[in-house]
């Protein structure tokens, strides 16, 4: 069998929903994959997969409208699903385009920097580290996840526990914390999704980036992986991946759709 694009695999890893909480409900079939629930946060209400190729636009559009409800709304458009057809349902329907990503993907192996003296990322291993990544995502992106107790919890167990699809990090500056990142694994796919990755204001261009990529590169290369990959904003994180010799593939966007 032909190994998968880079963006097939991107696609592939985004649209895998093994972390979504109980109450929030799937739907996955070959044409259409996407999540609804009555929680407010886009991650519980958006599109992961559509292929305007095997159905009607529009009507793709309207049952995802029937299930996210009078709610906010986001929808996924990859490479693969990027059509005019597609584009003018979404707009018909009133989503408004956001910003432009790239994907891009290096070979485990090949990512070899190391941070300078006094930076490192250390995996998350408690609820307090869990607050001081959040604390620091807040302040890099801005916003307030509003995670209850038990949120915290099953996130905790998820990059802890000895069946953990995801590890976290937190890295340290000086003893300061500086910046966060997480990272997923996709054993079937020898590949390790990458995201989530911002160092706050004061501690850029330090290496605290640096920092975040070799921890979660080193993790994957002893999880026996094959490749980092990740969707990086045009006019934020691509530039800096494409500094750190990550190749680039295809693009991805946000299509939002927010109540009054």
């Amino acid at each position: 069998m032909q190994d998968q694009t880079i963006d097939e695999i991107l696609e592939t890893a985004t649209a895998d929903c093994f972390w979504v909480p109980p109450d929030v409900h799937v739907v996955d079939r070959p044409e259409l994959s996407y999540v609804h629930s009555r929680r407010s946060p886009l991650n519980f209400n958006r599109v992961l997969r559509a292929r305007p190729s095997q159905a009607e636009p529009a009507r793709l559009v309207a049952e995802v409208l029937e299930a996210h409800g009078d709610g906010d709304s986001r929808w996924t458009v990859n490479a693969i699903s990027d059509t005019p057809q597609m584009r003018r349902a979404l707009s018909d329907a009133g989503y408004k385009e956001g910003p432009l990503h790239y994907a891009y993907a290096t070979e485990v192996g090949a990512y070899r920097r190391r941070p300078p003296a006094g930076v490192e990322a250390q995996p998350v291993g408690s609820i307090d580290d869990l607050r001081t990544l959040y604390e620091i995502r807040s302040a890099v992106f801005g916003g307030d996840v509003g995670l209850s107790w038990r949120d915290l919890e099953r996130e905790l167990d998820d990059c802890t526990g000895p069946d953990r699809r995801v590890v976290r990090f937190v890295a340290y500056r000086n003893g300061e914390p500086a910046g966060s990142g997480g990272m997923t694994f996709f054993d079937d796919l020898k590949f390790a999704l990458i995201w989530a990755g911002g160092v706050v204001e004061e501690h850029r261009g330090n290496g605290v980036y640096t920092a975040l990529l070799a921890a979660r590169a080193q993790v994957a290369r002893r999880r026996g992986l094959r490749r980092l990959g990740l969707y990086a904003r045009e006019d934020t994180s691509a530039p800096i991946v494409d500094a750190h010799g990550f190749e680039r593939h295809g693009h991805f966007q946000y299509f939002d759709r927010i109540a009054l």
